[in-house]
């Protein structure tokens, strides 16, 4: 699979953590302020919070087993360090870096838990059909993650997510859920690129122009953060072990005109 990462039988959530706590230790500048008191009892906690984000951007290093447990202690350890500083600095202002300390620890937990492997359009344009029997399929295996595909019959443009899984707790499935997936989407209208990891996933949002009557183009939106303008293609086949309701596809009609496929910057998705 394309851009998916070797696991060590060595890693362990523990020593990824420990690697990141010794590089923040010497990567980690700190206002030097006579607040004393403060500023220490936040140094070990803001150096934890640090370490955590780094750790959770390369969870793909352990054993999908461990994941789980690695995103528990993980959001236990946010809570606690974040709330350690919060006491520090009670009745006064927050820093801006430990308040953003903070901040990246929780995006970074956040995007952790929406890593999946995504299908992208390979082909000028891409069609599905409707995945019901991905939904059977999965209930008959117990898979609990997601399952996201374009809705059927709307057409999707060059380089757009076609479909994407993800596991209960973030991450790649279990191959056999990929394979399935990816067996599915062969037998659809057009082609994709091989799956590949993308943290965090992302929807497509079709755009409108109004004054023209019409879309103008689609856009490659997180899905973590503000939702922005536009109608998702990206439908819910499963969730959390449920199968979703999917519409039959619409009446064939004329094909639309193309559309380019946009992808959210950083300062789209944090306006």
């Amino acid at each position: 699979m394309k851009s998916t990462h070797t696991n060590s039988d060595t890693t362990t959530w523990a020593s990824l953590l420990a690697g990141w706590v010794q590089f923040a230790q010497t990567a980690l500048a700190l206002p030097e302020t006579d607040e004393g008191d403060r500023w220490r009892d936040s140094v070990a906690p803001a150096i934890g919070l640090h370490a955590l984000a780094m750790a959770l951007a390369e969870l793909h290093a352990l054993d999908p087993e461990e994941r789980p447990l690695a995103m528990d202690k993980a959001e236990i350890g946010i809570k606690e360090h974040a709330a350690t500083i919060n006491s520090a600095w009670s009745g006064e202002p927050m820093p801006e870096s430990l308040a953003e300390l903070i901040d990246d620890a929780k995006s970074a937990w956040e995007d952790s838990l929406h890593e999946g492997v995504v299908w992208r359009c390979k082909s000028d344009r891409f069609t599905t059909r409707h995945p019901g029997e991905i939904g059977l399929a999965m209930r008959e295996a117990g898979f609990m993650g997601e399952i996201f595909i374009a809705a059927p019959g709307v057409e999707m443009f060059k380089d757009a997510p076609v479909a994407w899984c993800r596991d209960q707790s973030g991450g790649m499935p279990d191959e056999q859920v990929v394979e399935f997936v990816h067996g599915f989407l062969e037998t659809c209208t057009g082609k994709t690129e091989q799956p590949e990891i993308m943290r965090p996933l992302h929807q497509v949002y079709r755009q409108m122009d109004f004054l023209a009557g019409g879309p103008s183009h689609d856009l490659a939106s997180p899905v973590t953060g503000e939702l922005p303008a536009g109608q998702p293609l990206l439908v819910p086949v499963v969730v959390g072990g449920d199968i979703c309701s999917v519409s039959l596809p619409p009446k064939s009609g004329k094909p639309m005109e193309s559309l380019e496929v946009r992808w959210a910057t950083l300062e789209q998705r944090e306006s």
